[in-house]
């Protein structure tokens, strides 16, 4: 157990070749964060797609040439570490970058509780863009969902006003599919109810003013099977820092 609580203390790290990193730096999401969220992603572990095939870590297929679509030469899926849910330990977002033949930003898509839908302007069809290859997304105060402006979660706010207070019911542990048989022993009443002490004390307002932008591009960034092998450790590492009465 020891070694893996002393991997989950740091992020992780991998030597990338330049121009993959390169690639994927040019067509990381930019993250707009409400004023007031408490939380930061951490790491991302991204899975490049030049053909149509399956995501390993999220429950989709990915096509390239979708019809009705522009078709993309190269899709770039960005999961998206961070270490807390307002109603859970981890969570696991994403963000899918379409690129075409001219190296054009021709769809961008980003999860949003357990589906996905396209970043696009529901008005006007168009992909907002930062710096014009940067998908752009709005952040769920408190969930992550991401959307391609702040209207869905105006429409919501309610709602996301109750699942961010101190008094409402938190779940612990998150298993997720891909980790189910790897975590499952960890999630106990002793721990959840550690985890939910935590998230109560992290208990926030959602100020619905999206103005802390965050750079993918800037975060560590590694090939999906590292930080796959990586996320026990963390969860690991978290649980013992909660048992021990630790900060985190």
């Amino acid at each position: 157990m020891q070694p893996a609580l002393e991997a989950g203390a740091s992020l992780p790290t991998h030597s990338l070749a330049p121009d993959e990193r390169e690639l994927v730096a040019r067509y990381a999401p930019r993250i707009l964060l409400d004023r007031c969220e408490p939380f930061r992603p951490l790491v991302v572990g991204y899975t490049l797609f030049r053909q149509d095939g399956y995501s390993p870590s999220f429950p989709r297929c990915i096509g390239l040439r979708p019809v009705g679509r522009p078709p993309a030469v190269l899709a770039i899926e960005y999961a998206i570490w961070w270490d807390w849910d307002i109603e859970h330990l981890y969570e696991l977002e994403h963000i899918w970058t379409y690129v075409g033949a001219d190296g054009e930003v021709v769809h961008a898509e980003g999860s949003w509780h357990g589906d996905f839908w396209s970043l696009r302007h529901w008005e006007n069809g168009h992909i907002p863009l930062y710096g014009g290859t940067h998908p752009l997304a709005y952040a769920q105060p408190g969930k992550h969902a991401f959307a391609a402006t702040e209207m869905p979660f105006q429409v919501m706010a309610r709602r996301i006003q109750a699942q961010c207070l101190a008094q409402t019911p938190k779940d612990g542990l998150l298993i997720t599919p891909i980790f189910e048989g790897v975590l499952d022993g960890w999630k106990t009443p002793e721990a959840d109810a550690r985890i939910n002490a935590y998230l109560t004390h992290r208990a926030f307002e959602p100020a619905f003013v999206w103005d802390e932008p965050l750079d993918l591009a800037s975060a560590p960034m590694v090939p999906w099977p590292l930080l796959e092998r990586w996320i026990p450790q963390r969860i690991a590492w978290l649980l013992s820092r909660l048992e021990r009465g630790e900060p985190l």
